[in-house]
């Protein structure tokens, strides 16, 4: 189901993050890195960062299930 209010909210998300990100080298070189992909991929900024949300969120869950799968 597609929620606006958490369009916003994830859009206003990523904007501070944007606007904080001038303290932080490693920050500014993945956000060009995401406007490069997205502009490549015909998307939007926002659409590519959450792409790149997702499939970090992904690979954690999968690394935490590898760790509780190893440690049984």
């Amino acid at each position: 189901m597609h929620d606006d209010r958490l369009d916003d909210q994830f859009i206003r998300l990523v904007d501070e993050l944007v606007v904080s990100a001038g303290k932080d080298p490693d920050l500014v070189r993945g956000l060009k890195w995401i406007d490069m992909q997205s502009r490549k991929n015909g998307i939007s900024f926002y659409e590519m960062a959450f792409m790149v949300l997702k499939k970090h969120e992904a690979e954690n869950r999968a690394r935490q299930w590898l760790k509780n799968k190893e440690s049984n």
